[in-house]
């Protein structure tokens, strides 16, 4: 299967991390010497989506591709996937570190954990709205009273000007 347009991680970085041989012995599927370059992108494929799954929520693809944290921990799973290809055993440095990873995972989904140097995909301040109930009806109902105001200048003049805000009705 091709990359997809925003993978987490190169397949030149995944050589680096895991050995041209070591790589190349868990994806060389029909016994050429030479590692078939599908499989390894199919792995980086789900490490990303992945880290999407958990991550996704909180920070946009664009977002996540800049991280330099998120690409070490997706050379880590896609490591795991490819050694877990074939029914392989994955070696116990990579499941400690798998373990830590995706309990920083799950704290980012559960928006306990904040990236360092990514802005959430949203605007996290709270919002509120203005509620009015209208007791003129039979059913009182709650309606939102949508902003009545702008930036934009004016040429009225404040309540305070008036001769009724005085308390004079001339």
């Amino acid at each position: 299967m091709p990359l997809q347009a925003i993978v987490y991680c190169s397949i030149a970085e995944l050589d680096l991390f895991m050995s041209s041989n070591a790589t190349t012995d868990y994806a060389d599927h029909d016994a050429d010497g030479t590692a078939d370059t599908d499989v390894i992108e199919d792995c980086i494929n789900q490490g990303t989506d992945e880290i999407d799954l958990y991550a996704g929520q909180q920070h946009t693809q664009a977002q996540l591709a800049t991280s330099t944290l998120i690409n070490k921990w997706c050379i880590v799973m896609s490591a795991r996937f490819l050694q877990e290809r074939r029914m392989n055993v994955v070696s116990e440095s990579i499941v400690v570190q798998w373990d830590r990873i995706i309990e920083n995972l799950q704290k980012v989904a559960e928006n306990r954990l904040q990236l360092p140097g990514l802005a959430k995909r949203d605007d996290m301040r709270p919002t509120w709205s203005n509620l009015k109930i209208d007791r003129r009806f039979r059913h009182s109902k709650i309606r939102v009273t949508r902003t009545n105001s702008s930036s934009a200048p004016t040429k009225l003049s404040q309540d305070a000007t008036l001769p009724r805000a005085a308390g004079r009705f001339d």
